[in-house]
């Protein structure tokens, strides 16, 4: 039986923010974060502001948790990945190729560099 832990976290782009930012798990269960969402039209509020992105269970060499979203690198910093869902679960997409790599497979050589969100230039890939 699988016990990953099944979390989310999220991109929040409301242009009335005055900087986008990255909700936590913990940000995402916070009763004003709820409450605001709430009072807004939900679906096309969360459709055009809020991005989950779930969390995969791993932790990169460095300890950091992989999320759906995120950009790494497996020791070779001009071959990137994005985390993402394909067939049914999540894998690493290299950057520029159509290959995928599975995440537990590689996890001692995976390191998170960014997200799309925040760091959409990792996903150019370098010449």
């Amino acid at each position: 039986m699988n016990n990953r832990e099944i979390k989310f976290r999220a991109w929040h782009n409301d242009p009335l923010l005055e900087e986008p930012e990255m909700l936590s798990w913990e940000d995402l269960n916070r009763e004003d974060k709820v409450g605001l969402i709430m009072l807004m039209d939900v679906l096309t509020y969360a459709e055009k502001y809020i991005h989950p992105m779930q969390f995969t269970g791993l932790k990169d060499k460095n300890g950091k948790e992989i999320y759906e979203g995120d950009i790494y690198h497996q020791g070779d910093r001009n071959i990137v990945y994005t985390v993402v869902w394909h067939d049914g679960s999540l894998l690493g997409k290299q950057n520029g190729s159509t290959s995928y790599a599975g995440l537990s497979y590689w996890l001692n050589r995976i390191e998170i560099i960014g997200n799309i969100y925040q760091n959409p230039e990792l996903l150019t890939p370098k010449s």
